[in-house]
């Protein structure tokens, strides 16, 4: 925890954070809102995710140059600069429960996300040693689950009486991230003779090329891609489970995210732990053990009246989730080389992205057709133990 009285560390982190919580509590408000308000269409959470996450696909190659090229500490607070006007809209929408609207704002925040991940993850190499880069990832990860939780529980709490409030905090929280990110130090370019392209595809297509060399780093980057696939289908999960299973609103869906969140988090601070500062993907192997039990316990008790053991089953399989986070991303910064460092955080992004976005559309796809959540968790813990023996070479 002395990483956050570090200067260096704690601006970023608390970019991050602010940053964290408007995306998420954009996103899960707006799922609240389609849920509770807007004819109750599961369907519909599913695809918001997809919409968040799309820009990922088509942006991270571009944001990888451009955090190679220029200061990233600059062009943190560039991006958080554009993010209150896109929390500008994100207000129109509240004020006037504008579904429409709200998806579009999200797809803003989407954007600048994806700009944002290659600096915030390439910058942590920069502004501390390699043996801290585990719990400096432990905490971002803790971080970030957190805000999902909080964007969560205002959005539930307050959303569905006072718009106004929701409004405020969006805007609130985008300033904060931008005051933030004027206090980051700035390490200067890595690449400042790189040029940069013209097309997006293209050099998404080169990043994903340059990604597989060495195989250790590519290997690294498919565990966190294990990662954010994993993460989404229990995140878009959750408040669905909650109110189609369990019969219970938004202040379920809480308390559900809440034991998700601190799962992430003590599984991310174990797996710090267990590495202790050497980088390696071994607590990867035990995360995804843990994380393909808490599915299929979910699977096997996920009916009415056992909201608690749920609870239970959810926490062990998000704890699995934060043991194959943190040695996999600090594998991606530790691995990559220094000048070409945030176009690997790119690449690395652009796969979860895509997994994502498979991901959120296949559940949009199975919630449409009526598939229920307990056999969608067991295809979960199945793809888990599929993923084992990989993780073992």
């Amino acid at each position: 925890m002395t990483l956050l009285l570090d200067r260096r560390f704690a601006a970023l982190f608390w970019c991050q954070a602010f940053a964290a919580f408007n995306d998420n509590f954009l996103k899960t408000a707006l799922a609240v809102l389609i849920l509770y308000r807007a004819h109750g269409q599961s369907a519909l959470v599913a695809l918001a995710g997809a919409v968040f996450i799309l820009p990922f696909l088509l942006v991270s190659g571009i944001a990888g140059e451009m955090a190679d090229r220029f200061d990233k500490a600059v062009l943190a607070t560039r991006i958080k600069g554009i993010e209150i006007a896109a929390a500008g809209l994100a207000v129109a929408g509240f004020l006037t429960q504008s579904v429409p609207v709200l998806f579009v704002a999200l797809l803003a925040f989407g954007v600048l996300a994806a700009l944002f991940g290659p600096v915030k993850y390439g910058l942590l190499p920069d502004l501390l040693e390699t043996a801290r880069l585990p719990f400096a990832n432990a905490l971002v990860d803790f971080a970030t689950f957190l805000a999902i939780l909080l964007g969560t529980a205002l959005g539930g709490l307050l959303g569905a009486r006072d718009p106004l409030v929701l409004a405020v905090l969006v805007m609130g929280f985008s300033v904060l991230a931008f005051g933030a990110a004027r206090l980051i130090p700035r390490p200067g370019a890595a690449r400042p003779d790189l040029v940069l392209r013209g097309n997006p595809l293209a050099a998404s297509r080169d990043l994903l090329r340059s990604l597989r060399q060495p195989a250790t780093l590519w290997r690294a980057a498919l565990v966190n891609t294990w990662f954010w696939f994993a993460g989404i289908v229990g995140l878009t999960l959750l408040p669905v489970m909650t109110k189609t299973v369990f019969h219970r609103g938004p202040n379920a869906v809480t308390v559900a995210l809440t034991m998700f969140s601190l799962g992430v988090g003590v599984g991310s601070f174990a797996a710090a732990r267990q590495m202790r500062g050497r980088i390696s993907l071994a607590p990867a192997r035990s995360g995804t053990i843990l994380l393909a039990f808490g599915a299929f316990l979910v699977a096997a008790i996920a009916r009415p009246g056992h909201f608690g053991f749920v609870l239970t089953a959810l926490f062990i399989m998000a704890g699995g989730g934060g043991q194959i986070a943190v040695p996999s991303f600090a594998a991606v910064q530790a691995w990559s080389d220094p000048g070409a460092r945030a176009r690997a955080v790119a690449g690395t992004n652009i796969l979860s992205a895509a997994a994502m976005v498979a991901a959120s559309l296949v559940l949009s796809i199975l919630l449409h057709f009526g598939i229920g959540v307990r056999p969608i968790f067991a295809g979960l813990g199945a793809i888990a133990l599929v993923m084992l023996p990989l993780l073992h070479r």
